[in-house]
């Protein structure tokens, strides 16, 4: 597969608190990833870095194979990106800061902007600072995704959204979705927005991605065991995220189904129940 973002050693700190710690993480072209993150775990950061919007302790960084710090414009070009925060022009009209940015990409779909605007009811006249921040939300995802490009950040994009909203953004990732050739980067908190979308999960955790595996793969894969026993118990679990120990039942939860241990298990008369968890319960029990 061909690497999109390559990240190596990243490291990030604010004054004496590091917020990415030595992080490694790389994604694939066609990938569509939902990173999580509990609040202040560094998503932003870690975007914003990848973007040489933040600068960086040390590591290394390439996107579509160029250093990050280097980007050639037609590299620049391929990019689209939704900030968390709107630090737009204020007065400008939303018909004139849509001709404005046009003029920096080479490529613009203006079909694409006219039938956002018009499916998601945007009036071109009102200016930046009379918009609500959900509908200017709606227009800086419009700005990403006009230039028609070929990797596609989100910073919480469905943050400011109604449900409704929500519903018509996350429709559009799935048409992204349907081309292979598109890869998207989404953080966010709403984990079921993450189950709708993406192929691949990621989770951020203690200044590293902790977790990073296809979303089918860790609903199999991450799940809680009962185990029962009689008396003193002693048993070493493949893979135990956390564990819980009563008189004769052992509950514990795996980051990894390891099937021959469980066999092994019933083969020595010992009951082992598998139960699946939601991405939710995963997602605690990852950042636990």
């Amino acid at each position: 597969m061909t690497s999109v973002i390559n990240i190596k050693n990243l490291t990030k700190s604010y004054k004496k608190e590091q917020v990415l710690q030595s992080l490694n993480w790389t994604i694939n072209q066609g990938d569509i990833v939902g990173l999580l993150g509990r609040n202040g775990a560094g998503k932003s950061t870690l975007l914003k870095s990848v973007l040489n919007i933040n600068e960086v302790d040390s590591g290394s960084i390439t996107i579509f194979g160029e250093d990050f710090q280097h980007l050639s414009s037609d590299t620049k070009g391929r990019i689209g990106y939704v900030p968390q925060e709107n630090d737009e022009i204020a007065w400008l009209s939303v018909k004139d800061l849509i001709s404005f940015r046009k003029k920096f990409y080479h490529q613009w779909s203006d079909e694409k902007v006219a039938a956002l605007i018009e499916r998601w009811e945007i009036n071109e006249n009102k200016t930046v600072n009379e918009l609500s921040p959900g509908q200017m939300q709606r227009v800086l995802i419009i700005l990403a995704l006009a230039p028609m490009p070929s990797l596609i950040i989100f910073d919480e994009p469905a943050a400011a959204l109604d449900p409704a909203a929500r519903r018509e953004f996350l429709k559009e990732i799935v048409l992204l979705a349907s081309d292979e050739n598109i890869t998207v980067v989404f953080s966010t908190h709403i984990v079921s927005d993450l189950e709708r979308v993406a192929n691949k999960v990621a989770v951020l955790d203690k200044g590293e991605i902790c977790y990073f595996d296809d979303l089918d793969n860790t609903k199999e894969n991450v799940v809680q065991l009962t185990i029962q026993h009689q008396g003193d118990f002693h048993l070493e679990v493949p893979n135990l995220l956390r564990s819980r120990n009563t008189h004769h039942t052992l509950n514990c939860v795996v980051s990894a189904l390891d099937t021959q241990w469980v066999d092994a298990m019933v083969a020595q008369d010992i009951k082992v129940e598998v139960t699946p968890m939601n991405l939710e319960d995963i997602f605690l029990e990852l950042t636990s």
